[in-house]
């Protein structure tokens, strides 16, 4: 294959931008209390396998525990997995679910030197990237060493298509690079032909988060009803708080923010707004006058979406475009979704809108729903339960080929790799 580098255009400006790069590594890595994340993030560190590796890459927290169950298969299958993320948040995520079954890191800055160095240091024979982790430098450097390039749940959103010319220039790109993507829908899969990505290296098999596995109880972390915003955004918590109706006010708020990081900034926002609130982070105890708990940690969402009367999921009230609503479905939850939803339109589809889950087009009208759905507990349950069937219902992976084929992707990784290799 003729590779073509990013060229001599993006290489200067990752020159120009490299000490940002490099401070706001430093300053990220502080900011999460991760102190070798100076040497993990610059550059690789020497790799420890002599075995060669799969390596596979997420972006933060989200993407990471959507492609754990493929990490798995290919460790049940003897294969030696390289496990990167892009931030400290993602990395902690990885360490904290296969500890040294892995070898764990972030990648490095998308910088000519650090690539070249990455591969050298790493005995890598495949590489994962899931969804939208197209960094140029990195993956071609990747198919300069003849290394097949597989994109998980590859997808395009609306905006990259609308970027300006650079950028498209550099998708476009960096799309020769991979060898094949695997692509949710006929969505993503038009997204991506638009971009210039070979028809002919695409693959649909539907989104691998539509396949959970039933998860033990979780453990009640509140002793209190409570209401959860989940994954939310700038902004959200707030919009969440002005427009609470006064009756509303006895019931507890609990805020996931999406980025644990931003607990001060809410913190402060809660204080000046007049609000009674506790901290999770702090150890702080929920007393009878307190109105918003800050659920300010990771790895506790699962648990907070299980036990709440209703999950408000955030993401969908800004332009984010939505979160996830796999897993709250698969754990029975009553779901509020907002207007913003370019990221979770499969999933509203397949749970029912109005059947396994509600979108609203207002923060306004969510609190609408909130009261009508508290009011009316065989109505929640009913939501819930729907959801819950919806995911669990073995019958749901025969009448959906796609899915039934995202399912095969989490369960036989090793299949996966052997097979790519053969067809590549």
């Amino acid at each position: 294959m003729n590779l073509q580098s990013p060229g001599s255009s993006y290489r200067l400006l990752s020159l120009l931008l490299l000490p940002f790069w490099l401070i706001q590594a430093l300053w990220h890595g502080h900011k999460q209390e991760l102190a070798q994340y100076k040497s993990l993030r610059f550059c690789a560190r020497k790799g420890v396998s002599k075995k060669p590796l799969v390596w596979v890459h997420s972006a933060s927290v989200g993407e990471v525990e959507a492609i754990l169950p493929l990490v798995r298969a290919l460790l049940d299958q003897d294969e030696a997995v390289l496990f990167t993320s892009f931030t400290a948040s993602g990395y902690k995520t990885i360490r904290r679910n296969f500890a040294d079954r892995v070898e764990a890191g972030i990648i490095p800055v998308d910088f000519v030197w650090f690539c070249r160095r990455f591969f050298h240091r790493y005995p890598i024979k495949l590489c994962l990237l899931m969804e939208t982790e197209l960094w140029p430098e990195l993956l071609y450097q990747a198919a300069r060493n003849n290394l097949p390039i597989i994109q998980v749940n590859a997808r395009l959103s609306r905006k990259s298509l609308e970027a300006p010319i650079f950028i498209r220039y550099l998708l476009r790109r960096t799309m020769e690079y991979i060898s094949l993507h695997l692509t949710r829908n006929d969505n993503d899969r038009e997204n991506l032909i638009q971009l210039g990505a070979n028809p002919q290296n695409i693959k649909l098999i539907g989104n691998l988060k539509s396949h959970k596995k039933k998860s033990a109880t979780a453990p009640n972390l509140i002793r209190r009803d409570y209401l959860l915003l989940a994954s939310s955004h700038d902004g959200e918590e707030r919009m969440m708080i002005d427009q609470r109706p006064a009756d509303a006010t006895k019931l507890l708020i609990v805020m996931a923010p999406r980025h644990p990081t931003r607990s001060k900034a809410i913190q402060q926002q809660l204080a000046g707004l007049g609000v009674n609130y506790a901290v999770r982070s702090q150890s702080q105890a929920i007393s009878t006058e307190t109105e918003v708990y800050l659920a300010d940690t990771l790895g506790e969402l699962k648990a907070l979406m299980a036990h709440a009367r209703v999950v408000v999921m955030g993401g969908s009230f800004d332009q984010t475009g939505g979160h996830n609503l796999i897993e709250p479905a698969s754990l029975g939850c009553t779901i509020i979704t907002g207007p913003s939803d370019s990221n979770i339109r499969d999933d509203i589809e397949l749970l029912g809108n109005g059947k396994g889950i509600i979108q609203v087009s207002s923060m306004f009208e969510c609190w609408q729903k909130i009261n009508t759905l508290l009011n009316n507990p065989d109505q929640t349950r009913a939501l819930g339960n729907h959801a819950q069937q919806t995911i669990g219902d073995d019958l749901f992976w025969m009448r959906h080929p796609a899915s039934a084929s995202a399912t095969n992707l989490a369960c036989r990784g090793h299949e996966l790799v052997e097979e790519v290799q053969d067809d590549l």
